[in-house]
């Protein structure tokens, strides 16, 4: 046998062939007693008496325990493990725990058919073990036939509300004087509702206010209550909702017990009260200091109200049925409708029922809960003579072929040990392992040769003759699957640049590249560890995750977010070798020996700072300022290109606010501009479009230009067609002056099919004084009075000639 620690290897997975993953656990009984329910550890018979003069339904059985030393070490210390089956199967039966501790147990049972002569339908097994998690309870359930609010009063000393245990939550919401709550009751704890001489002159009760629960007062209707009255001085009121129709009980200075209900209260003997010789026990028979479990039952469809005392019936008077009717009455427990008629005592286990409860259900009710440990008869404990298969598990989801894998196995025993563990592969292959100990904790190797998803059932027997069954599934992949991982981003000039590691790249057939829940870009070379994603918007910032596709499978990175991309400066050192300088919304392009000499240009995004005169009264977008050293050292024409980002149709410009403009419907008329000092020119332009994924592309507007400056895009509604005549603007400059408006001559031109231009400039004697020819297109070029030696020119008249291709 070979073990070793169980190694835990996660990764997300999304494989091409179906996975199935199977866990079930199966057991082999050879016992004598009932069915087991499941794995758990412990359990008790407990055998009860037969319901008292026909069977009931669902009826809420009182199981108490005291001091049970299997309970107090075997059980969990809130009692949660603890619940209840028939000793017929293996069902658990609704439970509410009113008291659990130090093996002391107070339960209710919901018991579906007590029987009141058939004993072994009565018998439950009570199941305990503390390693198991959960709270077994089911509490209102216990209390869902008719019933419209149920008080245990076991609150806890200290406590100030009352709570009630039906699924109506008929709760207290205010506490009056010092009722005291963990008293010694009938049934664990109680109330005591102190006389105002012993409470300072204090009442002492609790209010409930207007419960809609209880407001169903005009058809039948059960009370209950265990009462122990500590004075007869003045009239009392244990509980009430009344006098509004409802009902009322009052304890008469006599010690009669009157109940009531109308819709006044009176005593006056009208049809609306019920007491004397109709409604009230005899004297003497509701006694000082000792606890008496009374009910009422008001009971329409045989036009009966009937008393129970201690589950006996006691009297039985005819009502006046048209009288109830619904009030609005508070309820109350501890005093009825006026404060003077507080109850002094204690109080246990209180009932209301909206239905007549039948004699032999008040009766065994009465049995159950007068001697609740005679009612019962507690077995010995039991212990689980099987096996708990805990756990069988793969140290892998996925196996490589030829490659070993640990199966894990935890399993224990309680009584005898564990003889043998069946292991069949799936592949043909069975090992049988002979431990003969109580618990086991180990991993077994096997290498699987074929690629296959492979069942694998263990089966642990014990000595008892009792078996477990697990199963579990391994599925196995040709080769090992790496995923991409430590994604990183760099804000680039054309967009992010997205880098990743991974161990091998071996069997990957490509990456694919999602930004949000979107498939980004399918990146077809998977030995790349880098993405330019140029989809990006000034100030854009992604979520992005890798997916390594092999053709077995998929696995993922991580996912990570990027820096949010605004750059507003670029630059870079640009020489007789040409080269670009790019930001996300523009780039300048310097062909060959368009720089005389090496000089440091930059790019700097403004924030539309130089604002648009022109009648459309738009502003100019996307601007940028170029400058650098480069005086004297340009003699050939750079290219300016901006890029609009194009999402949907609609273009997206800095500031972000920019919109309603679409490629389709404007984009003959933006145009490249120069702003001069005091306005913006628009220069020629030549527009297309970028088209790249994912409705997304660049609107791309290129122009020449021979020197640095602002630059933007014009929207001009009009537009501006390929023939337009040539711009001339300062047509008298003064050179040398610190002012572009003013110390050179600017020339734009139409250019629409970006062909070479020749530029000469002669004096008026015919001599060439400057000449450029350009081998990249222009359609804009400035002049600042320098001739070929880059001496000044003098002052006078000169005429400059345009060549456009040849022409």
């Amino acid at each position: 046998m070979h073990y070793y620690r169980q190694k835990t290897i996660t990764a997300k997975l999304h494989i091409f062939y179906k996975l199935i993953i199977l866990l079930s656990m199966l057991f082999a009984k050879n016992s004598l007693c009932g069915a087991w329910y499941s794995d758990w550890a412990y359990r008790k018979v407990i055998t009860n008496n037969l319901a008292v003069g026909g069977d009931l339904t669902n009826f809420p059985l009182l199981i108490v325990i005291s001091n049970d030393a299997d309970l107090n070490t075997y059980a969990s210390n809130n009692g949660h493990d603890i619940f209840f089956t028939l000793v017929t199967n293996t069902n658990k039966l609704s439970h509410e725990i009113e008291y659990f501790n130090a093996g002391t147990l107070v339960a209710w049972v919901k018991i579906p058919l007590f029987s009141a002569s058939e004993q072994a339908s009565n018998v439950l097994y009570m199941y305990f073990d503390k390693n198991k998690t959960g709270n077994q309870q089911n509490k209102t359930d216990v209390w869902s036939e008719s019933y419209a609010a149920v008080w245990h009063f076991n609150e806890s000393a200290g406590a100030t509300a009352i709570t009630d245990s039906s699924p109506n939550s008929v709760n207290s919401t205010t506490r009056y004087g010092v009722p005291t709550a963990g008293v010694t009751g009938k049934i664990g704890t109680a109330f005591d509702f102190p006389q105002p001489a012993e409470s300072g002159g204090l009442t002492n009760y609790f209010y409930f206010g207007y419960p809609a629960a209880l407001s169903n007062c005009t058809n039948n209707q059960t009370l209950e209550i265990w009462l122990n009255q500590d004075s007869f001085a003045a009239r009392q009121n244990p509980w009430g909702k009344a006098y509004a129709g409802e009902f009322a009980w009052t304890t008469e200075l006599s010690g009669d017990l009157n109940y009531y209900f109308g819709i006044t209260g009176s005593n006056s003997g009208t049809s609306s009260v019920h007491y004397s010789s109709t409604g009230t026990l005899g004297t003497g028979e509701h006694q000082l200091n000792v606890w008496d479990y009374w009910s009422s039952v008001r009971d329409f469809t045989n036009n009966s109200i009937i008393w129970y005392s201690n589950g006996i019936l006691n009297r039985t008077s005819t009502p006046w049925t048209n009288w109830c009717k619904a009030g609005n009455g508070a309820f109350y427990i501890g005093r009825g409708y006026i404060s003077s008629t507080n109850f002094c005592g204690m109080l246990d286990e209180a009932r209301i029922s909206y239905i007549a409860r039948s004699p032999n259900w008040l009766s065994t009710t009465y049995a159950n809960m007068n001697n609740p440990t005679s009612y019962r008869t507690l077995g010995t404990t039991e212990t689980f003579p099987g096996v708990n298969f805990t756990l069988l598990t793969f140290s892998t989801a996925l196996t490589i072929i030829d490659e070993t894998v640990g199966l894990m196995i935890v399993a224990n025993v309680l009584t005898g040990t564990i003889t043998s563990i069946n292991i069949t592969w799936g592949d043909g292959q069975i090992n049988i392992f002979t431990p003969g100990v109580t618990n086991v904790s180990e991993t077994f190797i096997h290498e699987y040769t074929a690629r296959n998803n492979f069942t694998v059932t263990a089966v642990v027997t014990a000595s008892s003759g009792m078996a477990a069954t697990n199963s579990t599934v391994i599925s196995t992949l040709p080769y090992r699957f790496y995923n991409p991982y430590n994604l990183s981003f760099y804000n680039e000039p054309k967009g992010c640049l997205i880098k990743w590691n991974i161990t091998s790249s071996a069997n990957i057939t490509h990456f694919n590249l999602y930004r949000g829940s979107d498939l980004h870009a399918r990146i077809e070379n998977p030995s790349l560890r880098e993405y330019l994603d140029e989809r990006i918007i000034f100030g854009d910032y992604h979520s992005y995750w890798l997916e390594a596709v092999y053709p077995a499978g998929s696995v993922f990175s991580s996912t990570n977010t990027s820096a949010c991309h605004a750059v507003y400066k670029r630059e870079a050192l640009l020489g007789t070798g040409g080269g670009n300088l790019d930001t996300l919304i523009a780039g300048l392009y310097a062909p060959p020996d368009a720089f005389s000499s090496t000089c440091m240009v930059t790019i700097n995004i403004l924030s539309n700072n130089y604002a648009s005169f022109y009648e459309s009264g738009k502003p100019v977008y996307h601007q940028v300022e170029i400058a650098g050293d480069t005086e004297g050292k340009i003699r050939g024409g750079l290219v300016l290109k901006f890029r609009i980002p194009v999402t949907n149709g609609s273009l997206s410009f800095k500031p972000a606010n920019a919109n309603g403009y679409t490629a389709e419907a404007h984009k003959d008329k933006l145009f490249c501009a120069l702003w001069d000092g005091k306005t913006w020119t628009p220069l020629s332009t030549a527009v297309y479009e970028n088209r790249l994924q994912n409705n997304f592309s660049f609107l791309e507007l290129e122009t020449s230009v021979n020197r640095l400056g602002i630059y933007g895009i014009l929207y001009n509604a009009r537009g501006m067609s390929g023939d337009t005549p040539l711009t001339v603007k300062n047509r008298v400059f003064l050179p040398g002056l610190d002012d572009p408006a003013r110390s050179s001559v600017q020339i734009s031109f139409p250019n629409p099919e970006r062909e070479q231009v020749k530029i000469q400039v002669f004096d008026m004697n015919g001599k060439i004084v400057k000449e450029n020819g350009f081998n990249e297109w222009i359609n804009f070029w400035s002049w600042n009075g320098l001739d070929n030696s880059g001496k000044l020119s003098g002052p006078g008249l000169y005429i400059i000639s345009i060549v456009v291709g040849g022409k």
